[in-house]
């Protein structure tokens, strides 16, 4: 199993963070908490609990068009460490507690926004750019809304997951862009095309919640939010793992220093 498991890592195949082979690639690559830095896999207990209450949060300026949105916390600390090393380093086991803490923002938005309780929701996760999904072997933020949508499940809510969504060709990477540039690289970039639509209406009335792994500008989720209603579907929030502090500052954008923020 280890030279097969070796060998499709190379390749960019990521194992499911509940398998075998999973444990076996955190074993070998010396797996640590992204907290601390002792070993194991994941974020450790003590780390977890010093962790924030989920909030709501906006970027300043905030892009036209977007919504409300919940975050689980600043794009600092853990919460920075483990989104890049699930999704630039295809560090899988970080995907549970990232997925527990996507579940708080989500539960957060629902409870911010006046959900009902016994309302079905569905999670729509945000559309990666084509071919970045090919070129990674994987879909990280879709792993992390699966476990999210699990575990609010196990909380008694009546959740899924519809990738509704789709990226159209022609968006570069966002890394390093700022609010306007990361707008107008957004514009009409993403669809629902109609089978997707139609998937989404047999589930009868439902609440839709936007899901993303970090907000930076919010152009992502504004992006993703106008598509949504273009075709005549009303998101009821937004919801992420992490937000990066952005404020205005005598007219000139300025962002918390930490880790960048990936695509």
């Amino acid at each position: 199993m280890a030279v097969a498991v070796a060998l499709r890592w190379s390749r960019g195949v990521r194992p499911d963070p509940q398998t075998p082979a999973a444990a076996w690639l955190d074993l070998v690559l010396g797996s640590a908490c992204a907290g601390c830095g002792r070993p194991g896999a994941g974020v450790c207990r003590a780390c977890r609990s010093g962790l924030p209450s989920a909030g709501e949060a906006r970027p300043s300026p905030a892009p036209p068009g977007l919504g409300r949105c919940w975050a689980s916390g600043e794009y600092e600390g853990v919460l920075a460490h483990a989104v890049v090393a699930h999704k630039e380093r295809g560090r899988t086991s970080f995907a549970p507690f990232l997925g527990d803490r996507l579940a708080l923002a989500v539960a957060a938005a629902l409870d911010g926004c006046g959900a009902p309780g016994g309302a079905r929701v569905v999670l729509v996760p945000v559309p990666s750019r084509p071919g970045v999904v090919r070129a990674r072997g994987d879909d990280p933020l879709a792993r992390v809304v699966r476990v999210a949508a699990a575990r609010l499940r196990r909380e008694g809510r009546d959740v899924r997951v519809q990738a509704v969504l789709r990226s159209r060709r022609g968006v570069v990477d966002q890394a390093g862009l700022g609010v306007a540039a990361r707008a107008a690289n957004l514009a009409g970039s993403m669809t629902c095309p109609s089978p997707r639509l139609r998937r989404l209406a047999r589930l009868g009335p439902v609440l839709v919640v936007l899901c993303d792994d970090v907000m930076t500008t919010g152009a992502t989720l504004a992006e993703a939010g106008r598509a949504l209603r273009a075709v005549g579907v009303r998101p009821q929030a937004s919801a992420v793992v992490a937000a990066v502090a952005r404020r205005s500052v005598g007219g000139a954008e300025q962002a918390k220093q930490g880790r960048r923020a990936p695509m």
